[in-house]
């Protein structure tokens, strides 16, 4: 990209588009408390969608490729579904968006001026990088530590495998720094794989959910990990006398 931004992985400065201004609002929570007597009961704070918006130039040598330029930028940020932006300003994080308005005027004949508008539901940002860290499991319970970058609390994808056959145990995940612990019983056996999607609350056994789910013990958690610390991770009934494996996959997100 030059002085431009990409929206699910298509650069724009492709065509002629650069980026004037961009306004990303900071911080917002919308805390609401309920009054009961001489008492007020606040809940948890909840942050409302992102606006982010872009002001841009595009330009072309023609008026007729001004026209295909502007037809093509519309084609590519109009999605049912939100896309990762990128501003190439902006090289260490992205958000998931969806366009909620293009809107502007051509100066001159080659010259189109306007802001893109897109909206984050999700208001965090996400690194660039993916983290991908797999860990032993060779005692039960067994404990690790997992270090978090970031200032938003992250949603990872826990994988845990097994390496022998375990009867039908009660495997626990839980997240001491926190206080979150998932827990799920079934048969489990050499090479299965228990797959918990934070994000999703979704739950897969060797890539089905319908065992995955079934297996879920009532009151579990799906275990957050705790940004910008060393979060301790508890894995129990996973291991017999065979190492087990924990595949922690996430990305750290920011406020």
């Amino acid at each position: 990209m030059a002085n431009s931004f990409s929206f699910n992985a298509v650069d724009l400065s492709d065509y002629g588009l650069t980026l004037a201004h961009s306004n990303i609002p900071g911080l917002a929570q919308e805390n609401r408390s309920q009054l009961i007597q001489d008492l007020s009961y606040s809940f948890l704070p909840k942050r409302p969608p992102k606006p982010i918006n872009i002001d841009v130039d595009v330009k072309a040598a023609t008026r007729a490729l001004l026209d295909d330029y502007l037809d093509s930028i519309k084609f590519q940020v109009t999605s049912e579904v939100s896309k990762v932006l990128k501003l190439d300003h902006i090289t260490d994080r992205y958000w998931n968006t969806k366009l909620d308005s293009f809107i502007g005027s051509y100066t001159s004949p080659y010259h189109w001026s306007g802001t893109i508008t897109f909206k984050a539901d999700d208001s965090m940002a996400y690194d660039n990088t993916e983290d991908d860290n797999t860990h032993n499991i060779d005692a039960s319970p067994k404990s690790i530590m997992e270090a978090v970058e970031g200032t938003g609390t992250v949603l990872p994808v826990w994988t845990l495998r097994a390496k022998e056959a375990l009867g039908t145990p009660t495997i626990k995940l839980e997240n001491v720094s926190i206080d979150e612990e998932f827990q799920w019983t079934g048969t489990f056996t050499t090479d299965d794989k228990l797959e918990i999607d934070v994000a999703n609350w979704l739950v897969k056994k060797n890539e089905n959910s319908t065992t995955g789910m079934a297996g879920v013990v009532a009151g579990s958690k799906f275990p957050r990990l705790s940004a910008n610390m060393n979060n301790t991770i508890k894995v129990t009934g996973l291991w017999t006398a065979v190492t087990g494996t924990l595949q922690i996959v996430y990305r750290n997100r920011y406020l």
